[in-house]
């Protein structure tokens, strides 16, 4: 539902626009918003599952969505559609905050790994699917029903995790929630983000004005040292310091925000190459730019069943081995790169070794984290590891459009500007190499669920 309804929604922008009489810069708040909202929420709900039960978050999560979707659906104006945007995202971060930690809880070691490949596969399927559904309601019901056809799906899904999702462990002494730690946290990931990505937009039209980078980069410094500070000292922080000793967890998550910071450089400058340079229409761009969740949705369960016999250290670095490549010989530091003059199938070629290198690394990687914790923090890592995928992207989009930007502005040629973009984000994206192979062996965190099970040691290797 969350993916689906992130890529459903950016079809529906230019429709959006004519609707309600605004420009770009205005209306791209639809998105940014939900965006920012999970991206700040998810932490907090994620200790607050650990604190009230998975389960009860989870449902509440989809309650909230189903009634953020059916007031998308009502709106009659760019300010309450944002306005019922901003629930949405409430909602969904209760559900990505739970998600990877319910499916670790429910699984035994040995199968968690295809669980989480499985997920993997759900996600691309509904970055897959949301161009051409949200296409196709549009052209046959208007823009409301791209949110209305989420109301049968959330009533399902209430029902779906009330008779199939196992009652949580509940501790009977529960701390006082950290609500300073929520607070800075939340000022932390805003200031953060912007720094990589300044927000130039207007609700009210008039000339947008960006806050200067040095005072969000002092600022996330501040806030961030005080967030620390304040969880240190935390009975029952949102996030556990004492996770950071964990080398596999830390490692894998900046594994992974390395990954999603050099991918989402190709997802956000491939479809201004497709239109601009190869004068594809926005349907046949589409159609290449699927390349890369359809090869996710084929390789991610198999990476992830096979992280469930070898291990993930192998499996996360052939995959980001295979992601530097891919960016290095779109660049054309590693043959001709991407050109005007290349033909489609080198563009698949291209955009499927993104999806290849995600769909290898991603459920490994993921399986490593969520077996490196103990049960009692898995809703708190789960919700870390949907923070830093979200940062990833946000941070990737914002350093590739800047880059690309400065590049293009100076030679004044969208090729070369690209591929400089395609440069950096491999060189970024060695970084997932490294700290894939940094992690070590018997890591695994067992759960009450494994205690049968003879193949639950050594988990993260």
């Amino acid at each position: 539902m969350a993916t689906l309804d992130s890529s459903i929604v950016n079809i529906a922008l230019p429709t959006l626009t004519k609707d309600f009489g605004v420009d770009i810069y205005q209306v791209k708040w639809v998105v940014v918003v939900y965006l920012l909202v999970i991206t700040c929420l998810l932490l907090p709900f994620g200790r607050l599952s650990d604190q009230y039960g998975r389960k009860r978050v989870f449902q509440l999560g989809f309650l909230i969505f189903t009634i953020g979707s059916g007031l998308c659906g009502l709106s009659s104006s760019l300010g309450a559609l944002v306005a019922a945007r901003i629930v949405q995202g409430l909602g969904v971060s209760m559900l990505m905050a739970n998600g990877p930690a319910i499916i670790t809880a429910a699984f035994p070691f040995r199968e968690r790994g295809a669980a989480l490949g499985t997920l993997a596969m759900v996600v691309s399927t509904g970055l897959l699917s949301g161009p051409s559904v949200g296409g196709f309601l549009i052209s046959h019901f208007s823009w409301p029903s791209i949110f209305w056809i989420n109301i049968p799906i959330g009533i399902a899904g209430i029902g779906l995790a009330h008779r199939f999702l196992s009652k949580d462990r509940i501790p009977v002494q529960k701390p006082p929630f950290d609500w300073i730690g929520a607070f800075l946290q939340i000022i932390f990931l805003l200031c953060f983000i912007v720094v990589f990505d300044p927000p130039n937009i207007s609700i009210s039209g008039n000339l947008p004005l960006p806050a200067p980078r040095w005072i969000m980069a002092a600022l996330t410094v501040i806030f961030g040292a005080a967030f620390l500070k304040v969880e240190a000292d935390a009975k029952a922080p949102i996030f556990d310091l004492s996770l950071l000793k964990n080398t596999t967890f830390w490692s894998a998550n900046l594994a992974g925000l390395l990954m999603f910071v050099g991918f989402s450089a190709v997802f956000v400058l491939m479809p201004f190459f497709l239109e601009e340079m190869m004068k594809f229409a926005p349907q046949q761009a589409g159609l290449y730019m699927t390349a890369i969740p359809a090869t996710i949705f084929v390789v991610a369960p198999i990476s992830g069943r096979l992280s469930d016999r070898i291990g993930s250290r192998w499996l996360a670095f052939a995959g980001a081995l295979i992601g530097v490549l891919g960016l290095f010989l779109m660049s054309g530091i590693l043959g001709e790169g991407l050109s005007d003059s290349s033909s489609g199938i080198a563009i698949i070629l291209g955009l499927a070794s993104m999806g290849l290198a995600t769909g290898l690394f991603q459920s490994p990687n993921n399986n490593a984290i969520m077996c490196s914790v103990p049960s009692e923090k898995l809703g708190v890592a789960s919700a870390l590891l949907a923070t830093v995928r979200n940062l990833g992207l946000v941070t990737g989009t914002g350093l590739a459009t800047s880059l690309f930007t400065w590049r293009r502005e100076v030679t004044g040629d969208f090729i070369s500007a690209m591929q400089l973009t395609y440069f950096i984000a491999g060189i970024l994206m060695t970084g997932a190499i490294v700290f894939s192979l940094w992690r070590r062996g018997g890591g695994h965190h067992p759960h009450p669920e494994d205690a049968a099970d003879p193949t639950a040691s050594g988990a993260a290797r």
